[in-house]
């Protein structure tokens, strides 16, 4: 089994190996093997899981499991059948690892295990238009048990691993993340982002730094909480006002400093961002004061895709 370990740890490298234990995660399993519980029905004798992971979800209110299947291939290699395939045999691989008795000392009670991930790179010329086409057209195998798949092409493993490098890089081991109130759920925070939360437009986020102070010739430290609301949108106008909004609707504009973070996707988006946003806050009923612009920061999260100079590097 060291030979296909090897494997599995190649293919991993740089997409899938550090990404999601970065956010939090816990890895409970890799390159695991389990026998096929519905050897007539799935036309398989086991199923290899790459990655088997979990984090606590505080809107289940228990820990989600997830089950990560990673492929790193030439776009030529990325087909319709072949993403098809994939998804397939990672919806029945999750089928059988729910009752699997290889992983009865892996799992927890309190653990959901009905998610799984199809992490899909493409190590050429990535073809945006032509993946989405595959995901458009996806044949979805239905279960009487529902089962959640999440695919993930070369944007978003590329926006995640900026944005986790931008965690580590800017901002102190305080940072977390926040869980808004959903539907009667407490806001809570914590060092893991979800699932959903990583398909989202917008990400909440807390950070505390200290601020060194002296009085009578002590000196002391004082937290400074930074109130944060990340940005995957398109940037506009408009959801510079959506985003100032969500703002207001969770009273996080109390905060000593307020910071919104951007992730460009086009060459003058950042100059659109430096532009307009404070501008924009002005023109919204009611209208920012300039005691509220003083405590905002704008930063912006690296795309790859763009140069250093597009996303305001150096």
């Amino acid at each position: 089994m060291g030979e296909q370990a090897s494997k599995i740890g190649k293919k991993l490298e740089g997409f899938g190996e550090k990404l999601f234990t970065g956010f939090g995660w816990n890895e409970l399993a890799r390159d695991t093997e389990i026998q096929c519980a519905r050897k007539s029905y799935h036309k398989k004798q086991t199923h290899g899981l790459d990655l088997l992971m979990n984090f606590s979800n505080p809107y289940l209110g228990c820990k989600q499991g997830i089950v990560i299947e990673c492929k790193n291939r030439q776009m030529r290699s990325i087909t319709q059948a072949e993403i098809d395939k994939w998804l397939s045999e990672l919806i029945n691989a999750i089928e059988c690892a729910q009752s699997a008795p290889e992983l009865i000392d892996i799992k927890s009670d309190d653990m959901n295990l009905n998610t799984g991930l199809l992490l899909i790179h493409a190590n050429d010329a990535y073809n945006k238009e032509l993946f989405d086409k595959y995901l458009s057209n996806l044949k979805v195998p239905s279960r009487r048990n529902p089962i959640n798949i999440f695919i993930a092409g070369n944007e978003e493993i590329n926006r995640w691993n900026s944005l986790r490098a931008k965690i580590e890089k800017d901002y102190s081991n305080n940072f977390q993340f926040i869980y808004p109130s959903i539907e009667g759920s407490n806001m809570e925070m914590g060092k893991f982002i979800t699932i959903n939360q990583l398909y989202s437009k917008y990400v909440f986020a807390q950070d505390i730094t200290e601020i060194k102070r002296s009085e009578g010739g002590v000196e002391y430290s004082v937290p400074q909480v930074k109130k944060i609301l990340l940005s995957f949108d398109e940037i506009s106008s408009d959801s510079f006002k959506y985003m100032w909004s969500m703002f207001k609707s969770f009273q996080f504009q109390d905060a000593k400093e307020l910071v919104f973070m951007f992730y460009p996707r086009k060459q003058d988006d950042v100059e659109f961002v430096r532009d307009n946003f404070i501008k924009t806050l002005y023109q919204v009923v009611p209208a920012i004061k300039p005691e509220i612009e003083s405590k905002i920061k704008i930063d912006f999260i690296d795309n790859r895709n763009m140069s250093p100079v597009d996303v305001g590097g150096k």
